[in-house]
């Protein structure tokens, strides 16, 4: 029978059923209504009651909404803001992001929602945020090819490295060639810091050693503190005479990791797929125009929106117990609040960033990325 028909019926049954004042007149309605619909006796006299006593009924009990719908539908506004960033690292940002969308009069927000969404617990922003989420899930093909050259000379270990020291970074190449490796493709050299996660990006076109030499000079400009040191895979792009011998020259401590050991360099390799992959995807680009679009991305909008508003997680210690370990990790911040507590940096260059932060616009950083990556990505999808 129609679902719109046993509702009628249901109805007409359950005014007759409250008429009938005799336990065997309930009973033949019942047994009626149940030929007619085919539905289960326990199942019928629910339906029946649901409609007898609507409005009698008493309302199940249950615990009282803490939050207000005002305050979900605003930490979702924000998370969106803020490029959907995991609830370990948004949690503790929320007073500083919703003081910079109030200051650009993105959101006015009354106290009593501020408090609210300010009060709000990590657990709870992440079972919120967790609706919302969009999941991506891709294979990546290798294209890192050994390099043989001086790897005696290139020490693999890093623990003489000063972590806690602003300027020793961790180096990899991103290849964008699609679902093949073959011919001419555009790579991104990223470039992480290990104690502030500061990043930075260059786009060049196929992996040879003096585009990748190049590039890499670029970065070292582009750093708001002074180049330590560098550790990079075995890739010939990296292990050549030229990199090597800069780097003696401008006292630049160069450290490989081992062979097939992605673990050695775990804090670019975790960077990877958030900064470059999430943002570009797997398509192939290996026109000089893409080039020129990437690299007008990287340099402006993006790298000023990761690191001065996109807060990073850092292990604080690692503890096994038998089979099972446990992190810790620091409070989330932004390169930019990490650099500006650093003592490496220069008071001159804090001033620059702290005046340069205040200029900056989040929202309309967001909008503009989005709006570039959009026709870089038009464009690999019309052959230009």
């Amino acid at each position: 029978m129609n679902p719109s028909t046993v509702m009628e019926l249901t109805k007409i049954v359950a005014k007759r059923y409250l008429k009938a004042k005799k336990k065997q007149e309930k009973t033949k309605i019942l047994d009626e209504y149940c030929s007619n619909t085919s539905l289960n006796r326990k199942y019928a006299i629910e339906k029946i009651r649901d409609i007898c006593f609507k409005d009698k009924r008493p309302k199940k009990r249950g615990r009282k909404k803490k939050y207000s719908n005002e305050a979900d539908s605003t930490l979702i506004e924000i998370w969106k803001y803020f490029d959907c960033i995991c609830a370990e690292r948004l949690h503790p940002y929320l007073s500083e992001a919703i003081s910079i969308l109030e200051k650009f009069g993105y959101m006015k927000l009354s106290e009593s929602v501020k408090g609210e969404v300010l009060k709000m617990s990590r657990p709870t922003i992440g079972r919120r945020i967790s609706k919302h989420r969009v999941l991506n899930d891709r294979v990546l093909i290798s294209t890192t090819k050994p390099g043989y050259l001086l790897k005696r000379n290139i020490p693999i270990q890093t623990n003489i490295w000063d972590t806690k020291t602003a300027g020793f970074c961790e180096l990899d190449l991103v290849a964008h060639c699609g679902g093949s490796a073959l011919g001419h493709f555009i790579n991104t050299l990223q470039v992480v810091d290990i104690n502030t996660t500061w990043t930075e990006r260059v786009a060049v076109m196929g992996k040879s050693q003096d585009r990748v030499f190049t590039a890499i000079k670029k970065v070292r400009a582009q750093l708001p503190f002074p180049l330590l040191g560098i550790d990079s895979d075995n890739g010939a792009e990296f292990i050549n005479d030229q990199l090597w011998k800069y780097c003696r020259k401008e006292k630049i401590q160069f450290t490989r990791s081992r062979p097939y050991m992605k673990k050695d360099n775990a804090h670019i390799e975790q960077k990877n797929w958030p900064l470059v992959r999430k943002i570009l995807g797997y398509d192939r680009f290996d026109t000089d125009y893409q080039l020129l679009l990437m690299n007008n991305l990287y340099d402006n909008e993006l790298r000023l929106f990761l690191n001065f508003f996109q807060p990073t997680l850092k292990l604080e210690s690692k503890v096994r117990y038998g089979a099972k370990i446990k992190r810790k990790y620091e409070l989330a911040k932004t390169p930019y609040q990490r650099v500006m507590e650093s003592h490496q940096v220069s008071q001159e260059t804090k001033d620059r960033l702290s005046s340069l932060y205040k200029s900056l616009d989040p929202v309309k950083l967001h909008r503009q990325i989005e709006k570039k990556i959009k026709v870089i990505i038009s464009l690999v999808r019309s052959g230009f």
